[in-house]
């Protein structure tokens, strides 16, 4: 993406901090055009850097960028770190905040709002839309769309193109659905919300009664109600509940290729990590993580705060916030920690005993 350029002083403005040098007290200039953000290795003059680890202070010594966002409590011991390290300070303007991470997401939240394609609001001729749903003036629905009947969505959301809205979905406010999104009948998609390409959302839970070996369909009449801000990565799945709704909470982040079956819930600014699996019934806390291709057993609870690490499965509810890890069985992960290396050593201590009843 081709970045606008901006002033420093300008960016300073708004985001706040207070700007300094690397070299002692000389004077700083707000002036410098800046055309994005870069990483210390590979940015010019134009460009804005970031250092979030100071382990990576090195960098510091070789890099070209014209600016520095820099973690303003960090700031002395980095800069006696250069001078004991270099004949020269870094030409680069140190910027001084209170989380250089932090300010790297807003500035380039910011520098892609501004420079972004931006297509023009309205339906394309080549959309199918039922004359009952109800599209905000200033919503935009894409080539290829299906917008099934009263369909409601809000001002400032974009479509894009193949998505398929079935019949009463509702979309909030400047929510983003990208390309051959497929959303089942009646399922809510608050505001601020971003959906990545070839998600689903309110297919049927895998619900099943058995006759005599042969599998009996139970239909599914729930639905996913998801909350404002909550992103959901490329081809995840949401199920729709058996008879009440599976729900999303309020600022969720979900990577690619997650399953959610039918039912669960899941606790406002809860983050899970690409192909994890959460089973039916299951209730998910607030502010909880999983991660990469962790399995949830279902019917199960996790409490606010927990932490399941990647691989990891959980068999049975936790009933106390923490991080957990491992599959036989899950563990507080300083337990698992003391098992893993045990483990390791079984191979050792076999031959060892052996040894001993030889002799």
């Amino acid at each position: 993406m081709n970045f606008i350029e901006t002033k420093l002083s300008t960016l300073l403005e708004q985001f706040g901090g207070r700007l300094a040098s690397f070299g002692g007290d000389q004077a700083v200039a707000g002036d410098i055009v800046l055309t994005g953000i870069q990483t210390l290795e590979k940015a010019g003059g134009n460009h804005l850097g970031f250092l979030a680890n100071p382990k990576f202070r090195d960098q510091l010594l070789s890099t070209k960028a014209g600016v520095v966002l820099v973690r303003e409590s960090q700031f002395e011991s980095i800069c006696q770190y250069l001078e004991e390290s270099a004949a020269h300070a870094p030409s680069s303007v140190a910027w001084l905040v209170n989380d250089p991470y932090l300010y790297y997401a807003k500035l380039q939240q910011w520098w892609v709002a501004c420079s972004e394609f931006k297509p023009q609001a309205g339906i394309h001729p080549r959309a199918v839309v039922d004359p009952t749903a109800t599209i905000a003036p200033s919503a935009m629905v894409a080539a290829n769309c299906v917008i099934g009947a009263h369909v409601k969505v809000g001002e400032g959301s974009r479509i894009e193109a193949g998505v398929v809205l079935g019949n009463h979905v509702e979309v909030g406010d400047a929510t983003r659905i990208y390309p051959n999104v497929t959303v089942y009948d009646e399922c809510v998609i608050g505001s601020h919300c971003v959906i990545h390409a070839g998600v689903v959302i309110g297919a049927d839970g895998f619900g099943f009664a058995n006759e005599k070996g042969a599998w009996v369909k139970i239909p599914q009449v729930g639905r996913v109600v998801i909350a404002d801000q909550v992103e959901i990565g490329a081809n995840t799945t949401i199920d729709r509940g058996a008879l009440d709704d599976t729900l999303i909470g309020f600022g969720v982040k979900l990577d690619n290729q997650i399953q959610i079956a039918h039912n669960v819930t899941v606790g406002e600014h809860s983050a899970m990590a690409g192909c994890v699996g959460i089973a039916g019934s299951t209730a998910i806390g607030a502010r909880c993580t999983v991660g990469g291709a962790a399995m949830v057993f279902g019917h199960l609870n996790i409490p606010d705060g927990t932490h399941v690490s990647g691989a990891s499965v959980v068999m049975s509810s936790i009933k106390e916030p923490g991080a957990y890890t491992g599959i036989f069985p899950l563990q507080e992960h300083k337990d698992w920690e003391k098992t893993a290396v045990t483990l390791k050593q079984l191979l050792k201590l076999r031959n060892e005993v052996r040894e001993l009843k030889k002799q």
